[in-house]
């Protein structure tokens, strides 16, 4: 089976790994589906790198790190990444005003001698907004996050960006052990599956992976 990239987040990590209890469940999961986690370099320098069992993930090679001259080649790639970069982010931050839920964030307003990838605010979205543009400027087709405001951004993207038919899937950990469930082949057992559903503390869809696992395999 082909082997898919997909763009991770810290979220998703920690919530696979149990916030890095097992760690290894991340390997487990990704390698049954054959997906490919590639990490932003905004991620890594701000947040991936603040944990000792993703660095090492990293340096060991299993989590793809991708530069920014993989994807920006040139001053207009650059500007041209830095202006989407701000109307994105402002789309978003109106959006969640307009919503009025609780998930509010400030207007970007950059500092002195900050850039947008040298600032980062906890709960800002400003992460999200950089994985949104790498997997859309790589055109990569998979992005695994807990995130919800993600699919807002990925609305809002498809209506600011020219990027014609390229499509995006977003899922989070508990739809990647539903996918799990489903796989006739699977080498993970049904136990093992149950277990980390119980690790990442989704224990309520017990009965849900439960029917799927049987509907896809012989009792």
């Amino acid at each position: 089976m082909k082997k898919i990239e997909a763009v991770v987040d810290t979220c998703f990590l920690q919530k696979l790994s149990s916030e890095g209890k097992n760690p290894e469940n991340i390997k487990k999961i990704l390698s049954e589906l054959n997906y490919i986690p590639v990490a932003h370099p905004y991620l890594i320098q701000h947040e991936l790198s603040l944990f000792s069992y993703f660095n090492q993930m990293i340096k060991e090679g299993y989590i793809h790190q991708v530069s920014y001259s993989d994807f920006l080649k040139d001053n207009y790639d650059r500007q041209q990444y830095e202006a989407y970069f701000s109307l994105l982010y402002e789309d978003m931050r109106l959006a969640l005003e307009a919503r009025d839920g609780t998930k509010k964030i400030s207007p970007l307003e950059l500092k002195k001698g900050q850039t947008i990838y040298n600032t980062h605010r906890q709960g800002s979205s400003l992460g999200d907004v950089h994985l949104m543009l790498m997997a859309s400027f790589l055109h990569m087709p998979l992005i695994l996050t807990e995130d919800s405001d993600i699919e807002l951004l990925r609305s809002i993207a498809r209506r600011r960006m020219s990027i014609g038919t390229y499509t995006l899937q977003i899922y989070n950990a508990l739809d990647l052990l539903k996918q799990v469930a489903e796989k006739t082949d699977s080498s993970i057992s049904k136990n093992e599956l149950l277990q980390i559903l119980n690790e990442i503390k989704e224990r309520t869809h017990r009965s849900e992976i439960k029917t799927i696992w049987n509907e896809h395999h012989s009792q």
